[in-house]
């Protein structure tokens, strides 16, 4: 009947409308971008993760040319032509001067079969090279850019490590911990291989009959507590990138001589496995112990140590570089404020006093984690002396350094009027720091220059700016 038909016809107009706003919904909440193009390539459907992709294109997607958008494709064609589906392809976009990387090209079939055009699945390729980094927990943060540091010992370091940088060759770090050698390892890793994973594993911190294992990867059921389907290891998590060894002085004995045997051959096998894979990487290592004593103790491999040693960095302690102090501090006091959304406080110059004064045995770890613990105790913008953790303010490098001390801290509990006219400048303060080296390393300016982190002509401007006394010094 007349009724009937138009029941039917409203039911199925009713049915493609419930199945074009499902479509609409399914591609508005894709984290992918998606496009539909038609059996001559004109783009009939794009989501909103497509525009943001290609919001400088400048023209309605909608109706373009599949060409135009990404410009010639033959394997976009193919699929058009072929029916036959493509998977994982890498493409450069002139159009937005960026490569794209296709997860999949659908072909879409009419009701009789032909092809009626395809839908393809992708994403930026620096976007799916990121969320391999994340998932592989390789993501860096570290350039040469961002090191803080400007003592003559960290701008030699740092012109050394960028030196080592533009060759592929393996890179030995030693210092002591909470220097910084992950820094480091890391910004080596951004300079020479950014695109590739950075793959970190602390040779100290693995089980000696885990960390093979860990190191190699294991097939499936190779030992009791394995994962069925078996995992690749950190070296082979590390083709195409960096691996950073940290604490190599405490891998076992027996491992050493399988990493050696990897970086000749450049391959590893699994644990329980029968093949060999080739692998591509940059090794550094790291070490808070001197590596060549412990080759003449006979504790650590000395053919390993040549291996892994053809550029050394020594990386100085905070104590060493002395005029870095208060720029480091000054650097984790904006960082800790910005992270509680606080306006960053000002060190006051008793504070910065104290700092000068400590001998910093956890490095610069131990300075970020102090100054966390001075942002959060400081009041009225300004982080004073009594705000500091309780090791730090009772440090006693020397019986002279609680007098000077006690001068800087009744000027600083004066009111905020007082302090402006009697509290100690950065002079006064810098001043009685080069005193205190000079006293610490019986007037020797060479010692008293390393020490303070200042080359031995700035040493002798500032003992003639400062008046300080100049008879018993010594040059050598």
């Amino acid at each position: 009947s007349v009724l009937g038909s138009s029941i039917s016809a409203i039911q199925k107009d009713y049915q493609l409308s419930v199945k074009n706003e499902l479509l609409d919904t399914t591609l508005a909440a894709a984290n992918d971008a998606v496009i539909i193009i038609d059996e001559k390539g004109m783009i009939t459907v794009a989501n909103n993760v497509t525009h943001e992709i290609f919001e400088s294109y400048g023209e309605e997607l909608v109706g373009s040319q599949i060409e135009k958008v990404l410009g010639s494709q033959p394997l976009i064609r193919s699929v058009l032509e072929n029916g036959k589906p493509l998977f994982g392809v890498e493409i450069q976009v002139k159009k937005i001067n960026q490569k794209i990387h296709i997860y999949s090209i659908q072909p879409i079939k009419s009701y009789n079969s032909n092809n009626a055009g395809c839908i393809l699945t992708f994403a930026l390729a620096e976007k799916i090279k990121n969320i391999h980094k994340l998932s592989t927990g390789s993501a860096t943060k570290f350039t040469f850019e961002k090191i803080v540091g400007t003592s003559p010992q960290s701008m030699a370091i740092l012109n050394l490590a960028k030196k080592f940088a533009r060759f592929n060759s393996n890179v030995l770090i030693q210092g002591e911990s909470g220097s910084g050698k992950e820094v480091y390892a890391q910004a080596i890793h951004n300079e020479s291989r950014p695109n590739g994973p950075f793959i970190a594993i602390n040779c100290a911190a693995v089980p000696k009959n885990l960390i093979e294992s860990e190191l190699f990867g294991y097939e499936g059921g190779a030992f009791t507590g394995a994962e069925r389907q078996g995992k690749p290891g950190k070296i082979e998590l590390a083709n195409g990138g960096t691996l950073f060894l940290d604490e190599i002085g405490d891998m076992p004995s027996e491992l050493q001589v399988a990493l050696l045997r990897v970086l000749e051959d450049k391959m590893i096998m699994h644990v329980g496995g029968s093949r060999y894979i080739p692998v591509d990487f940059r090794l550094v290592s790291a070490s808070n112990k001197d590596l060549l004593d412990l080759v003449e103790k006979n504790e650590f491999r000395s053919d390993l140590y040549y291996r892994i040693s053809v550029f050394k960095l020594n990386i100085p302690s905070l104590r060493e570089r002395t005029s870095d102090i208060i720029e480091l501090a000054e650097h984790f006091i904006k960082i800790s404020a910005r992270a509680q959304g606080l306006l960053p406080p000002t060190l006051s110059n008793a504070a910065k006093y104290i700092l000068l004064q400590y001998n910093w045995p956890g490095n610069v770890r131990q300075l970020q984690n102090v100054m966390l613990y001075a942002t959060c105790m400081s009041s009225d913008g300004i982080i004073r002396s009594e705000h500091l953790p309780d090791e730090i303010t009772k440090f006693k490098n020397d019986p002279g350094s609680e007098q000077n001390l006690l001068q800087i801290e009744l000027l600083s509990d004066h009111t905020a009027a007082e302090k402006a006219e009697s509290s100690p400048s950065m002079k006064e303060v810098e001043k009685m720091v080069i005193k205190k080296a000079l006293d610490d390393t019986n007037n020797h300016i060479r010692d008293a220059a390393k020490l303070l982190g200042l080359s031995r002509s700035m040493l002798y401007r500032k003992i003639k700016e400062y008046a300080i006394f100049e008879d018993n010094i010594k040059k050598f």
